[in-house]
């Protein structure tokens, strides 16, 4: 036994090891590849941002150059008259900038004119003023340059455009800045991705840092190649072999680097994601660890089974206690709420199994179904969210009496209600409809949700109401106004941020001591946004919650209208309670691939006295048919079976010349409850869906609408 145990040990923490390498290899290739994705998408957004900006400012600044008041201005300056209209026209661009900065120098009197700051004469001959020779004798059309301002910590690009008389000599220069370090600010601002958590940096052709967060290293005019020495490349001459457009992107010292070229300003981007332990706090290290968990429970429950064994059966029952209670610690971490259902079910039909008197085998029987329904409450929960992710959450509006369906919810939720000897008071305002056209089963999905929030969250013997009233109506749309409040725990503004994310509870002990996926909120604010409305939360720790939802629904028929119901509404009425003998004479044909399946339908419907025939897949029951067209008064049909599924078998049945021009029900029976699934049934020529587990209720609504 020691050397099994043993060579399960180190067959463990081999298999662990060797998953732990290849996952980390493989998480760094993905993670480094989603970095360069990232980075590339930033310099992208970087460089259009920037051009955009840049492109805008130069079209107003050409304009001034191009203005003749302002060529005359410059022209003449003392021109009193001249003076007065080109300043007022100056200010009128000034206002056309995105950062309200203007300037202007004329080549006769050099006086330098900046936003509403004193003029005073340049001296051109200065070598910081390298800029206006350069303007005046060298450019053609504009040009640019960068200066740090040490009083303002930040970084200003200049766009300097020459002023040309008519014989194209040089009268003086007009501009205007842009603020380089806001303008690198917004970007790390704006930026949303991975990279936001990255550096990037503007340098020119010859390696000066022209933009960055740190303004100290435009000051200095630090050089790129000895900021970024740890990446161990050539990143200036790297960046000249780009083409236009092109971002190159690498593996270097300092983690994944980006490069890129902005050609109008003739400089160069870089930005660097480093890599981190950060980096694998992600979903697949958290799946990956469950995996080793997985396997680590399973190597300790065989070795719990071998042992057992040989040992006598007090031991043997000792030790598979203990590796349930192992088993069971384990399946906590993954989910609480579906470990505690299934632990029920598993339990119960041992206990109904073992047990001699019919009453001990009932009460099991009872704790199967209430688990089982709280297992599908939280597969539906999921389904849900699968749905709104998918953006496939869709309504089913139908006319329904509102009375009946909130008496309906109440069923639901009272046994709860006086279980914890809550005291609970409905109250609904008489201008309400008592008809209303919408989808019931989601409204009523909603309050359940928050009533049974209610009921867990509050003490025994707490207080919790459910109010409806009508807030407005036009044009027969009525909006609803529904609030359900306690007076229980409470939750703090900080657990009411995240109230309505998916996954996610006020904090994360309320699952270990009141249970829930945290789903149910999520979903509730899905339908009651499909249903044109809102839904928020008013509490405070201790005092209770109050939440508050409204909707919108259509006004039914008047009670005198609403009295002559179609089939249709009377079926929706319908109870599904089963009445012996009902469907007696009538035939079935039930085409379902698994036994166990078939004998739960044909149990189910035993006391109605349908004969009912099985057909083991798509191709059998399509046979029966040719053989017997006229012998069967209705079909369910599973979706997925061996040799035809049911989509195909429900398009020969129809194609059968035997059956043209007779209509035989075919209701689609299976686990596909997605509304694509459902359309194609009804395209394949099925008449209604059945969604697994069954519904007896509807099972039998289903057949008094066809028979």
């Amino acid at each position: 036994m020691s050397k099994f145990v043993w060579f399960s040990v180190v067959l463990f923490i081999g298999i662990v090891v060797a998953g732990s390498i290849a996952f980390m290899f493989s998480m760094r290739q993905i993670i480094r590849a989603n970095k360069g994705e990232e980075l590339t998408r930033l310099l992208e957004y970087e460089q259009l941002m920037l051009e955009s900006s840049v492109n805008s400012e130069i079209s107003i600044v050409l304009m001034m150059a191009d203005s003749p008041l302002i060529k005359s201005f410059f022209a003449d300056p003392g021109n009193q008259e001249l003076e007065e209209m080109a300043f007022e026209e100056m200010a009128a661009y000034q206002q056309a900038f995105a950062a309200n900065t203007i300037f202007w120098i004329n080549d006769i009197d050099k006086l330098f004119y900046f936003n509403d700051d004193i003029p005073f004469i340049l001296d051109a001959e200065s070598p910081d003023n390298y800029w206006y020779p350069m303007t005046m004798q060298e450019t053609e059309v504009y040009n640019f340059n960068i200066n740090y301002n040490p009083d303002l910590n930040v970084t200003n690009l200049w766009i300097n455009a020459p002023v040309f008389n008519s014989e194209h000599t040089p009268l003086g220069i007009v501009g205007t800045g842009i603020e380089l370090s806001a303008f690198i600010d917004m970007i790390y601002e704006e930026y949303t991705g991975r990279a936001d958590k990255s550096d990037f940096y503007f340098f020119n052709a010859m390696g000066e840092i022209t933009g960055a967060r740190d303004v100290g290293l435009v000051a200095d005019k630090k050089n790129i190649e000895d900021e970024l020495s740890e990446a161990g490349i050539e990143i200036i001459s790297n960046a000249k072999n780009l083409a236009s457009g092109e971002v190159m992107v690498l593996d270097t010292g300092l983690g994944k680097l980006a490069m890129s070229s902005i050609p109008l300003l003739d400089w160069y981007s870089v930005a660097i994601s480093p890599d981190s332990t950060d980096d694998y706090n992600n979903m697949m290290t958290t799946l990956f660890l469950l995996t080793l968990a997985v396997i680590a429970i399973v190597v300790v429950v065989f070795n719990v089974f071998i042992a057992g064994l040989l040992n006598p059966l007090r031991k043997s029952m000792k030790e598979a206690e203990q590796a349930n209670i192992a088993k069971s610690h384990f399946l906590s971490t993954m989910s609480h709420e579906m470990r505690t259902p299934i632990n029920a079910v598993i339990g119960m039909t041992t206990i109904g199994k073992n047990a001699d008197d019919v009453e001990r085998k009932d009460y099991a029987f009872d704790k199967i179904d209430s688990a089982s329904k709280h297992l599908l409450g939280v597969i539906s929960d999921v389904l849900d969210m699968t749905k709104i992710e998918a953006d496939k959450l869709e309504l089913s509006p139908i006319e329904y009496d509102f009375g009946e369906m909130i008496l309906e919810v109440l069923s639901v939720i009272n046994f709860r209600i006086e279980e914890n000897e809550q005291k609970f008071s409905l109250k609904i305002d008489d201008d309400v409809p008592k008809f209303v056209i919408g989808d019931d089963q989601r409204l009523a999905q909603v309050i359940i949700n928050l009533l049974s929030n209610a009921v867990k969250f509050t003490a025994k013997n707490g207080e919790i109401s459910l109010d409806i009233s009508l807030a407005d109506e036009t044009d027969g749309v009525c909006e609803l106004n529904i609030e359900v409040a306690d007076t229980g725990i409470g939750i703090s503004l900080e657990q009411q941020k995240k109230l309505f994310t998916m996954f996610v509870q006020a904090e994360s002990g309320i699952s270990r001591e009141f249970g829930g996926t945290g789903l149910g909120l999520a979903i509730s604010k899905h339908i009651v946004e499909l249903m044109d409305g809102d839904i928020w939360v008013e509490s405070e720790v201790g005092k209770g919650s109050r939440f508050i939802f409204t909707v919108k629904v259509q006004r039914g028929r008047k009670d005198s209208q609403a009295e002559q119901n179609t089939e249709e509404d009377k079926n929706a009425l319908d109870d599904g309670a089963v009445k012996p003998g009902e469907f007696a004479g009538k035939r079935l044909l039930l085409a379902e691939d698994v036994e166990i399946n078939r004998e739960i339908v044909i149990s189910l419907l035993e006391d109605t006295g349908l004969i009912i025939d099985s057909a083991e897949n798509g191709q059998e029951a399509v046979d029966m048919l040719e053989a017997a067209p006229d012998l069967y008064d209705v079909i369910f049909m599973d979706m997925q079976m061996p040799k035809m599924d049911g989509l195909e078998a429900t398009r020969r049945i129809r194609a059968l010349p035997a059956l043209a021009g007779k209509k035989l029900p075919i209701i689609a029976m299976t686990a596909n409850v997605f509304q694509s699934d459902i359309d194609a049934c009804l395209a394949a020529g099925m008449d209604h869906h059945l969604g697994k587990p069954l519904d007896i209720a509807e099972v039998i609504k289903s057949l008094r609408g066809f028979l």
